[in-house]
């Protein structure tokens, strides 16, 4: 059976920790706030969402937790105050008269009489952690809320759904496991409200893991599914979450660039509308990097557009995320990161070092707000090495990108490492280590599904020594008149490639190509 046990870290600690101890004796699949230092979830208010949701709630009663129970006035801690919201809104949902998968758990010195009424009408148990007395009937109470393994009125469907998210949010995001099951959720997740609940578990490891066609099958799965059924009170913001955090980040991988950032601003007026400003400022910070993109490859008097909705959207995200979780949390540090690249994408627009040495700055806060280890700061260094190329730091940037590439956490980052070492080793004339990696990161990429960036780098390739990759050689013209006609690399790739087909079955002497012919052919077909 699966429980989490709810508590105030501050006065309810040791009564917890030996209920915790005393049911995973028995055999019970316990989760608490102790577990946080193994399983390091993407996002704290996601996890606890979900364990309120699809567990057996343990309530360990204290003054502070009752103050978090009946005020919203409780400010001093947020998350006991935010996890006593989710249990009344589970007690509030509950269908029936009897089987409330809420138990309050009441210490000695707590009078259970002096409950408040959201308490009192449920079965509350004694528990006593010195002499465990109140043990057996707590067990007593738990087992009869499970028959056969599943919930009274728990199909079994729902209940395997469960055991497997379960198995998911147990194991790190990156592990071969935690990835395994999220494919199995994805595939048999068609209809199914559970999953599109857990969203942000899966839709994490499937990051983790940079798979770019799992998120968007996710994705798919989770809204159509949210579309056939009418959401519970307080899901209506599920929607808003895989908009942000799952449709407009495959979208932005594809390279579908105008359909991300309107997805993300759909997401974020959604999430606003529902009141759900953690998801808000996430699709704000989404349509920015959207930008970001859109910014790197317009014209020169679009950029500037671009750039500043761009830094507009920046600032509403960092607003909100320090009013939800203080000026000093990883989601601050993230949009400070955004706002370096933002800053060195206008040094290599204007050239005007002021700016170079404000993305260092910047760059340099976001870093003491980001944890080592973590994605967002491996995306961070990645951006320094970028940033150490501008300033023609070449040894130290190599230093950057050569940790990320030697960790080979998250393989997204990993092949961009490559692609940045590339441009570092050319700068310093190592043509022949700068292809190698190419070659590397280009089959990463497509082992990935991010074609566009693949034929980013095939492209470099092809313009450093096209016989690398086809049978002939491309001349300047040849690339100048290529990128002239196909802004997108994924169709100059398509039509060198059309050239080499025809050319191997054309006899005798070979013909010119004819680029402006391939092209059309490759756009249309």
């Amino acid at each position: 059976m699966a429980i989490f046990v709810s508590y105030s870290s501050s006065d309810g600690g040791p009564t917890a920790s030996a209920v915790v101890e005393a049911l995973r004796a028995r055999g019970f699949d316990v989760l608490w706030d102790g577990d946080l230092t193994i399983i390091h979830p993407l996002s704290i208010p996601a996890w606890m969402e979900t364990a309120v949701r699809d567990r057996t709630v343990l309530v360990i009663v204290s003054d502070d937790y009752l103050k978090a129970l009946l005020s919203n006035d409780f400010v001093e801690r947020r998350g006991v105050r935010y996890e006593a919201g989710l249990v009344r809104h589970k007690i509030y949902h509950h269908g029936g008269a009897h089987g409330c998968a809420v138990l309050p758990v009441v210490p000695p010195g707590v009078d259970a009489n002096a409950l408040p009424s959201v308490l009192q009408q449920l079965v509350i148990h004694r528990f006593d952690p010195g002499s465990r007395n109140g043990e057996e009937e707590l067990v007593r109470s738990l087992g009869a809320l499970e028959v056969g393994g599943v919930m009274r009125g728990e199909p079994e469907g729902v209940y395997q759904t469960r055991m497997m998210l379960a198995g998911l949010e147990a194991c790190p995001p990156s592990s071969a496991q935690a990835y395994q099951l999220a494919r199995e959720l994805v595939e048999q997740g068609e209809g199914d409200l559970e999953l599109a609940r857990a969203f942000d578990s899966v839709v994490g490891v499937a990051k983790a893991h940079g798979d770019v066609w799992l998120v968007s099958r996710l994705s798919d799965v989770c809204l159509k599914t949210l579309s056939s059924t009418l959401p519970l009170k307080g899901e209506g913001a599920l929607k808003a979450k895989v908009l942000v955090s799952g449709q407009s980040w495959h979208l932005l991988r594809e390279h579908r660039l105008s359909q991300a950032a309107s997805v993300a601003e759909e997401g974020a007026q959604i999430a606003k509308k529902y009141r759900d400003l953690y998801t808000a400022a996430r699709g704000q910070r989404a349509h920015a990097r959207v930008l970001l993109h859109m910014a790197m490859e317009a014209l020169p008097y679009d950029r500037e557009f671009y750039l500043r909705n761009c830094e507009h959207l920046l600032i509403l995200a960092t607003t909100l995320f320090r009013s939800i979780s203080g000026p000093t949390s990883e989601e601050v540090g993230v949009c400070a990161s955004l706002q370096a690249e933002r800053q060195l994408l206008r040094y290599e627009m204007t050239r005007d070092r002021s700016e170079l040495t404000a993305a260092w700055k910047r760059a340099q806060a976001a870093e003491g707000l980001l944890t080592p280890g973590t994605e967002p700061y491996q995306w961070l260094t990645v951006l320094q090495a970028r940033l150490c190329l501008a300033a023609r730091k070449y040894n130290e940037g190599k230093e950057y990108v050569g940790d990320v590439i030697s960790l080979a956490d998250y393989p997204e980052v990993v092949a961009r490492s490559l692609q940045v070492r590339a441009d570092l080793l050319l700068a310093t004339r190592d043509r022949s280590e700068a292809m190698q990696d190419l070659v590397s990161a280009e089959s990463k990429f497509r082992a990935l599904g991010c074609e566009y960036a693949a034929a980013v780098c095939w492209w470099t390739l092809a313009r450093l020594d096209s016989t690398k990759l086809v049978s002939f050689r491309l001349t300047p013209g040849d690339v100048l008149r290529l990128e002239d006609l196909a802004p997108d690399p994924r169709d100059r790739r398509l039509a060198v490639l059309e050239h080499e087909h025809r050319a191997a079955r054309r006899l005798g002497r070979r013909a010119a190509p004819d680029w402006a012919c391939l092209v059309d052919r490759v756009q249309h077909e």
